[in-house]
């Protein structure tokens, strides 16, 4: 079968910040990665993090991710094909993109809102995927999703002008 689809590389920035994302997601009690956890993994990139602070309502955040814990995740398990009748699978899969904590101890699924963003971003990226292409994606989602637009302390577009102003990271190795 052939892809006539462009691919995309995952940088190695997206990759941390998604793992972060999971890592917050565990340290929560969280089943599922939630904006609120993925953007928790942002604040923790040591580029992208220092630009995104002074705009992110901490305390809106913090109850976010706490309350993740407790939400569904609007997701769908994908059946399996192959296993006998009333044998159970290995594990669960999800109608979505999964990613391991740093310390590749736990695999967690985005939850239908964290795989919006991570969606959105991946429009607004090229050839490679990069961390600040997933705030964009939060940008785009801020306009349609209310609880994703409370983790910001200001307007979407402010959060564009700090992506704007990010040093240029298109050369460097993915």
């Amino acid at each position: 079968m052939i892809d006539h689809e462009p691919q995309q590389r995952l940088a190695a920035d997206l990759l941390a910040v998604m793992r972060g994302g999971a890592a917050a997601a565990v340290a929560r009690g969280a089943s599922f990665i939630a904006p609120a956890h993925v953007m928790e993994g942002l604040l923790a990139d040591p580029r992208v993090g220092p630009a995104l602070a002074p705009i992110v309502t901490r305390g809106r955040l913090e109850r976010s991710a706490e309350d993740a814990a407790h939400k569904l995740p609007d997701i769908l398990p994908l059946p399996e094909i192959g296993v006998a009748r009333g044998e159970e699978p290995a594990f669960a899969r999800f109608d979505s993109l999964a990613f391991r904590t740093p310390d590749g101890a736990s695999t967690l699924y985005l939850d239908a809102d964290a795989l919006h963003v991570f969606v959105e971003g991946a429009r607004r990226a090229g050839e490679t995927y990069r961390a600040k292409h997933l705030l964009l994606g939060f940008t785009a989602e801020a306009v349609k999703d209310r609880d994703v637009l409370s983790l910001f302390g200001v307007d979407p577009l402010d959060v564009a002008r700090v992506v704007d102003a990010l040093p240029d990271a298109e050369n460097e190795p993915a």
